[in-house]
């Protein structure tokens, strides 16, 4: 009997064809995102929990531009767990007993510096050596105390020129403030500044893995 020489040319194609790469399973990128967000509520817990300590970076470096640098304006911060407490130079009538009392109110870093949690998720779900994974979280935690000192300096101010009256708003004149200064760096720090920082922080340790996965599931 004569043999086919279609199937054999046909064997012999295959036997010389390397083994192509399986299929890839998934998206990396989007697995990652997924487990990203289950870590996010340990992110949480452990950001609100140390919320005292995480803060104390950011009441050192806000108390000395509020009280160091203008001195005139603020008279102290103090921090009661991760509430910082500021007084101004400026007295207000008691709208209870009528006497006049030192200007205090209350800011909570907090709202700005909830980008430490996400990074917690973010850096936990991407694959790295312990080493690495520290560092970023050091990075990344210096990087949001950056965020939430620059909300809270700018919240201090907004406070003064807007909330209390014309009289404690006059304050900012002796300053290089100007309430469109004010506002606008005000509606950075708390509008875009936590969201998109601690993200682009994370895009920019990861750049080379993301562009890998990326490009690779291109293929």
């Amino acid at each position: 009997m004569s043999e086919d020489p279609d199937k054999d040319g046909s064997d012999a194609d295959q036997a010389e064809t390397p083994d192509a790469p399986p299929p890839r399973k998934g998206n990396p990128i989007k697995e990652m995102f997924l487990l990203a967000a289950l870590y996010l509520p340990m992110g949480f817990f452990l950001w609100f929990f140390a919320s005292s300590l995480l803060m104390v970076p950011t009441r050192l470096v806000v108390e000395w531009l509020l009280v160091g640098v203008h001195g005139d304006v603020f008279v102290s911060l103090f921090q009661d767990g991760y509430i910082f407490e500021l007084q101004a130079d400026q007295q207000v009538r008691n709208p209870e007993t009528g006497q006049m009392i030192p200007l205090t109110w209350i800011i909570n870093p907090m709202i700005y510096a909830w980008g430490m949690a996400l990074l917690f998720g973010l850096i936990m779900a991407t694959p790295l050596t312990i080493k690495r994974r520290l560092l970023q979280m050091l990075i990344g935690f210096m990087v949001v105390s950056v965020v939430a000192v620059w909300g809270t300096y700018w919240e201090a101010w907004r406070d003064v020129a807007f909330l209390f009256g014309p009289d404690v708003g006059a304050l900012i004149d002796e300053t290089w403030h100007t309430p469109t200064m004010i506002a606008l760096f005000y509606q950075m720090g708390y509008l875009m500044f936590p969201a998109v920082v601690p993200v682009a922080t994370w895009i920019l340790m990861n750049r080379d893995f993301i562009e890998r996965e990326v490009l690779t599931g291109r293929h």
